[in-house]
């Protein structure tokens, strides 16, 4: 029998097979990532890697044509909010969102958006960076809705005044 070639690069137990990071990446399967290593289309820490049974660190900086990649599964929680749940993952803040999603995956997922503790409502959780910037861009945004209750009848010049947009803390908000 042939004897199997020695990986060469330093590891140790939290060190992942360069072609098992890319397969969790979401971008192939493990044997579609050895041809991409083998191609030269793979770099780490910004040096292209072609041997097989390389091992990278979490910290480690990887690329697959250019683009950077996480050795995460895209993961997406959806979470109909109730009152009297803080939107933030920030520690010491009372009860968060980030506490009713805590099993939901062992992805490292955050909410995108917010809504006040006292507001309810759907909230979308992802460690997707690509869906995230298309939900916070103001060019490419998504349209929110919104039910709001009133505590007192609304006037129709109110109405217009909502019509033609109105400004909080100096940004104007238009409605549809």
């Amino acid at each position: 029998p042939k004897p199997k070639p020695q990986v060469k690069n330093n590891s140790n137990s939290t060190d992942i097979r360069l072609n098992k990071y890319i397969a969790n990446a979401g971008i192939c399967s493990r044997r579609e990532a050895d041809v991409h290593i083998a191609t030269g289309l793979v770099t780490v820490n910004g040096k292209v890697v072609t041997e097989m049974g390389y091992k990278v660190k979490p910290t480690d900086e990887v690329r697959y044509d250019g683009s950077r990649i996480s050795p995460e599964q895209k993961a997406y929680v959806l979470l109909n909010k109730p009152k009297g749940f803080a939107t933030t993952t920030s520690e010491g803040k009372g009860r968060t969102v980030m506490d009713l999603v805590a099993n939901a995956t062992s992805s490292r997922i955050k909410p995108i958006g917010r809504l006040g503790r006292n507001s309810k409502g759907l909230l979308l959780f992802t460690n997707d960076k690509d869906i995230e910037d298309k939900f916070k861009s103001s060019k490419k945004g998504v349209p929110r809705l919104f039910h709001i209750e009133l505590d007192k009848n609304l006037k129709l010049e109110d109405l217009k005044k909502i019509q033609n947009g109105f400004k909080i803390q100096d940004k104007l908000i238009s409605v549809e």
